[in-house]
């Protein structure tokens, strides 16, 4: 692994990070039906969540001599509070997995740099898992999966 194939990849996962935001932005606006306050309130307050990871990779990139994207993945549009959640339970489990696959690409990046994204990494696993399991704890009331 060499440090410029590990910043298109980190650029990759920005344009998750990018598309997070974005989603959790758009649908605050779009959802719909009872307890929408809620949601919304809800919404907005992951898509902060968002932005500071979009900053942090942003940071990462410039630090390791990258450009960070400005680029986003698309998403669905959804207007039922379930199916907002449920996509967004998917989002976050699907980066999970895209960052332990990263960690893997640090170790084998090695030195310094290597060391300090296997950190950062780390970091971004344990809150993109909690952000998954409170996800869950909502979609199980839903009674539907």
């Amino acid at each position: 692994m060499d440090l410029e194939k590990m910043i298109g990849l980190l650029n990759e996962d920005l344009k998750n990070e990018w598309k997070h935001l974005r989603y959790y932005l758009h649908h605050a606006s779009l959802v719909q039906g009872l307890h929408c306050e809620e949601y919304k309130e809800f919404l907005l307050k992951a898509a902060a969540g968002e932005m500071q990871h979009v900053t942090q990779f942003s940071d990462v990139i410039v630090g390791l001599g990258g450009t960070p994207t400005r680029d986003s993945n698309d998403f669905p549009i959804f207007h039922d509070p379930k199916e907002i959640v449920r996509y967004a339970l998917q989002m976050e489990e699907e980066v999970v997995k895209n960052y332990v696959q990263r960690l893997a690409d640090s170790d084998a990046l090695g030195g310094e740099d290597g060391a300090w994204l296997h950190i950062f990494l780390e970091d971004q696993i344990q809150d993109s898992r909690s952000d998954a399991d409170h996800l869950k704890q909502i979609v199980r009331g839903f009674h539907f999966n």
